[in-house]
């Protein structure tokens, strides 16, 4: 880990076109981030199974005339806080103003709705580079950044209408901020002006409440953990009076509060049970779905923080044996991970997603132990070591795709493969000559190219994938086809929905499905009336579905949708 008592020299005072530039060229990693967002956020329709739930949320509030609560389906939304709702509502408004409504169905856009995760994406990217350079080195800032935006994790959330990565940004900068005002308090760090160490951590307390706006009480659980460990671990519980801790309750609860109040109040001790205890507390200990094994964030992150996952060994080595660990920043940085990944490891609902909070911290960690590597004179079987490491898993999987594109691994994939077999020659080829581009930099010892050439090809991949792969796939999981399928068959009737709704059936016929779940809620479809139904759903034994319930009904619509068919069914005639 670097030296805590680094300090970057000043540079000489630079007219304002220079300033800009050298701007451009020290965020470049960032910039060439929001130029992929940018490329890849208007490439697709809403996909399943989220999305699609998020924008007709979106819909019915704007429908419904309300900021307080979001509503699905006619019915109050319980499973998350009001803030992410309230930045797709803005985003997905405020665009429809500034272009007229182009881009726009049935008063909607996957592009806009997607701007508050790719925005807050890009943006914390370039408050994470700059608070790394402020507390701990510019060289280990810009390679964390290029860690962290290429993570397949990371990417895919920050272009995905879901609560996750705009949660983690909110909830890993309140802990940065903390961070950085704990390393000012304790004189690790000077301060710049005086006072600095209590607004970091006022900021700190703002974003956790902004965090807990956002997803809930999971904010402030995670947050304890990662602090008492930190603490424990420094023997330093006197910060706990040097922290602004009073104020910063008082400023969390004026962000919190008035919200759960009212919404509270508004909603009744029904919405208030299900939103903070049933969704928070229950689906930690009594799980109802995404139940998994304690071991399954093991198997997570070795796609979700490819390929840099299998640097973690040499990581831990390289900790242990650098006396790092001495460091405050190194410990909470290894804290913010392990915390975290232990708790949510006990927890019985997980997705991979969960842990994204911690990816930020991890990728520091790996920055301090690569940035070195750039630095004359380190050991060349080192660079070799780590830089080879990393050709061979581009490589393998760009010879994979070379091999699955060149007709590999059977039938059933090369039918899924169909129309993206020569995306898939450019992926392959890209991979490989990423993988022999780190193979020729590692044997000449130019370690200092090794994570931006990653980066690179990983970038590339992204690009490629999420433009033309996209485009090729939206025809199947993209919602369109489906609601030219159905309009006719489904409009002037009543519709029901067989199962729990997933919206992507209803986004753009503007009519609702209520939902049965059970055998004889059945009887309430009437003879004119339609049922929209998933046929991997529609079986025997599904929520108690019986086969006499079934007989009772035929499709008058069959219809791919994604890996599924979608079937609206009608009363057979008596």
């Amino acid at each position: 880990m670097p030296n805590e008592d680094f300090q970057d020299l000043p540079t000489a005072e630079a007219l304002p076109g220079e300033r800009a530039g050298r701007w451009a060229r020290e965020y470049l990693p960032v910039l060439l981030f929001a130029f992929l967002m940018l490329c890849v956020v208007p490439m697709r329709d809403l996909w399943s199974p989220d999305e699609p739930d998020f924008a007709q949320c979106v819909k019915e509030m704007h429908q419904r005339g309300t900021w307080l609560l979001p509503w699905l389906n006619g019915q109050v939304y319980t499973e998350k806080p009001i803030l992410y709702y309230w930045a797709m509502k803005a985003a997905n408004q405020g665009f429809a103003w500034l272009t007229g409504g182009l881009g726009f169905s049935h008063g909607v856009a996957a592009w806009a709705l997607r701007l508050p995760s790719a925005v807050g994406s890009v943006a914390f990217l370039l408050a994470f580079q700059r608070w790394g350079a402020r507390f701990l080195q510019v060289g280990v800032a810009r390679l964390a950044v290029m860690i962290l935006a290429v993570s397949p994790l990371w990417f895919w959330q920050s272009q995905f209408i879901q609560i996750d990565l705009f949660f983690s940004v909110l909830l890993a900068w309140a802990w940065l901020c903390w961070l950085g005002g704990y390393l000012l308090q304790r004189g690790i760090k000077p301060e710049l002006v005086p006072g600095e160490a209590g607004r970091w951590f006022l900021k700190g307390y703002l974003f956790l409440g902004l965090a807990f706006l956002a997803k809930g009480p999971l904010a402030a659980v995670l947050s304890l953990l990662v602090l008492v460990a930190f603490l424990a671990w420094q023997r330093d519980g006197g910060i706990l009076k040097e922290m602004r801790l009073g104020t910063g309750l008082g400023l969390f609860l004026l962000v919190v509060a008035p919200w759960y109040v009212v919404a509270s109040l508004v909603g009744g001790k029904e919405y208030a049970y299900a939103l903070i205890i049933h969704q928070n507390f229950e689906r930690a200990t009594k799980a109802w779905d995404h139940i998994q094994p304690w071991w399954r964030y093991f198997e997570y992150i070795l796609g979700d923080f490819f390929p840099w996952v299998f640097l973690l060994p040499a990581l831990g080595f390289f900790l242990k044996g650098s006396g790092a660990l001495r460091s405050a920043s190194a410990r909470f940085l290894t804290v913010a991970f392990v915390v975290p990944f232990l708790f949510l490891s006990w927890a019985q609902s997980k997705q991979g997603k969960y842990l994204l909070p911690s990816f930020p911290f991890l990728a520091l960690l790996l920055a301090g132990m690569l940035q070195p590597l750039a630095v004359e004179g380190v050991s060349a079987e080192r660079i070799r070591r780590i830089g080879l490491g990393l050709a061979a898993a581009l490589g393998l999987v760009g010879v994979a795709l070379l091999a699955v594109a060149g007709g590999a691994g059977g039938a059933k994939v090369q039918a899924d493969l169909g129309a993206l077999r020569p995306m898939a020659w450019v992926l392959g080829g890209i991979g490989t000559l990423g993988g022999l581009s780190l193979v020729g930099r590692s044997l000449s010892g130019q370690g200092r190219h090794l994570v931006p050439e990653t980066a690179l090809t990983l970038g590339l991949f992204y690009l490629v994938g999420g433009t033309w792969g996209f485009r090729v796939l939206d025809a199947r999981k993209g919602y369109q086809g489906w609601t030219a399928a159905a309009k006719p068959v489904l409009e002037g009737r009543k519709v029901w929905f067989w199962g729990e709704i997933r919206s992507g059936g209803m986004i753009y016929l503007d009519t609702l499905m209520p939902e049965l779940r059970a055998s004889a809620g059945l009887a309430q479809v009437g003879a004119e009336d339609r049922l929209v139904v998933i046929a991997s759903r529609w079986r025997p034994g599904y929520q108690g579905l019986d086969k006499a319930a079934m007989a009772e009904f035929e499709p008058v619509l069959v219809q791919l949708q994604g890996e599924d068919r979608w079937l609206v069914m009608a009363r057979k005639p008596k």
